[in-house]
């Protein structure tokens, strides 16, 4: 039994899940690591703790009755985009990682647009810029720390970093390039022009590959260290929420039919993969390259998703470990609209539509009447609405869905209804929850000729009838708050 491994370097833990040659999930394991914040703003991790925890993943995997008599002979990765790992001449890292959630250099990204006008920016990458981005990150490092700067030779994603450990050979992929302001989202390749009046050296980053490349093979040494035979292929592979389109199905726009991804992880998506850039002129959503060849994504992406859930839950319920599923079965019974209560999910700032580091956010409309129900489902309803504002930027550039399919760690099945009922779609629920996982574990098959591309031969996921329907009671309640909630961020205070 031949099978392929998909390694999901996310933003709090790696997650591993293994795929037979019939795409069937084999088993899923994770190990968490921290992130660091010496001062505020600041959100940094240690290369180190994720080779720590992939080693952990990978010896429980291993260790379990379904992978007896596997043969795996291939590694496919993805992870956490926007970020920036400084690696020296052996690909070793020469400081902690600036992770996506950094927002120290602001005045960076600010000057990035002074430099080159938005308009040729987002033509030219299909983004704005935005201290969450890698180019930004960069500027910074060789402004405030020049001797790390200097003993940089390569600059890379996390997941870039983790495979250059893994096979000594230092490359990126389209989806996590064009994630960096520093990619010709047509071309599919690194604009040298941009990096010039950037004052970045393009020498500094890695050459591009498809995502389903073999990127190399594991090496002696880190087979050794992870229970694997040596030599088996290593992809490229791709950034998360390609990925996970990938892994739940979404190859191609033909292959989507309509269908969008609505991706609930610490920060929330809507994605739908595109047979050509569709790019915002204003810059409000995200242009990628997809991990399947010749394919693109446009994005609506939030910072606070199931981070907002997280939030009120350790407000509501601190130290109790069954508060999310007491306040979320509370919330059930609450009626839709909350009350009246209306929640803003800018807890970390912005970015569709806004794309404001300073945006906060808030509970309004708050009686004295309201509890820990009410202000759970209104989390519920906040996230969604803001979702909805992504989903209708995406329908100004051609996105026509008819569908969508909500997967992540965040997803329950109270929320999955009041996203049908905020974005008036049928939603299903993923067949997995981990479509990351399972996006970059066929890219490794694909690496390792298990299946022929990602374009053809994908395994089918098994089929899901776990559908909901917009309430049309609903639908019409949600319009109205949604309108008044659109007005609130002109209304708020900034940081």
């Amino acid at each position: 039994m031949r099978v392929s491994v998909g390694i999901d370097l996310g933003s709090s833990r790696v997650k591993l899940l293994s795929l037979d040659e019939e795409g069937n999930a084999l088993g899923v394991t994770m190990a968490s690591y921290a992130t660091e914040s010496r001062q505020p703003g600041y959100a940094e991790q240690n290369p180190d703790r994720w080779w720590d925890a992939l080693r952990l993943a990978m010896s429980e995997m291993l260790s379990r009755p379904s992978m007896r008599g596997a043969d795996v002979v291939a590694l496919g990765l993805t992870g956490q985009m926007h970020s920036a790992v400084f690696l020296d001449a052996a690909g070793v890292p020469i400081r902690s990682a600036l992770m996506w959630s950094d927002g120290r250099a602001e005045a960076e990204a600010a000057e990035i647009e002074q430099r080159i006008p938005r308009h040729e920016l987002v033509a030219r990458t299909g983004n704005r810029s935005n201290v969450s981005f890698t180019a930004p990150k960069i500027m910074w490092v060789a402004t405030h720390e020049p001797e790390i700067f200097a003993r940089t030779r390569w600059i890379v994603q996390p997941k870039d970093a983790l495979r250059a450990r893994l096979t000594g050979e230092v490359a990126s992929d389209v989806s996590d390039a064009s994630a960096t302001l520093l990619f010709d989202l047509k071309a599919r390749t690194w604009a040298p022009d941009i990096c010039q009046k950037l004052g970045i050296d393009a020498g500094l980053l890695p050459p591009i590959m498809e995502s389903e490349t073999r990127a190399g093979s594991l090496r002696e040494d880190a087979a050794r260290s992870l229970g694997l035979p040596a030599g088996i292929a290593v992809a490229v592979g791709g950034a998360d929420a390609p990925a996970a389109a990938l892994g739940l199905g979404m190859a191609r726009e033909e292959d989507a039919k309509g269908t969008v991804l609505i991706s609930l992880g610490t920060g929330g998506q809507v994605l739908a993969p595109v047979a050509e850039p569709h790019i915002d002129p204003e810059g409000r959503l995200h242009g990628l390259a997809h991990v399947v060849p010749g394919q693109w994504c446009v994005m609506a992406a939030i910072l606070s998703a199931a981070a907002s859930l997280d939030w009120v839950v350790r407000l509501l319920r601190p130290d109790d470990p069954n508060g999310s599923r007491e306040l979320l079965a509370a919330a059930a019974r609450v009626p839709a609209g909350s009350d009246g209560l209306i929640f803003v999910p800018y807890l970390r700032g912005e970015r569709t539509p806004h794309f404001d580091p300073a945006a906060r956010g808030a509970m309004v409309g708050m009686r004295i009447s309201h509890g820990a129900p009410e202000l759970t489902r209104a989390v519920l309803e906040g996230v969604a609405f803001a979702l909805a504002e992504g989903l209708d930027l995406m329908r100004g550039v051609g996105v026509a869905p008819t569908s969508g399919v909500v997967a992540g760690g965040g997803v329950n099945r109270l929320w999955q209804q009041i996203i049908a009922d905020v974005l008036n779609l049928p939603v299903a629920l993923g067949a997995t929850e981990h479509g990351s996982a399972r996006g970059a574990a066929l890219l490794g098959a694909v690496a390792g000729g298990v299946i022929p591309s990602t374009v053809n031969g994908v395994p089918p996921l098994p089929a899901d009838t776990r559908l909901m329907e917009p309430d049309p009671v609903n639908v019409k309640l949600y319009a109205g708050i949604s309108a008044t909630y659109r007005e609130l961020y002109g209304r708020l205070p900034k940081a």
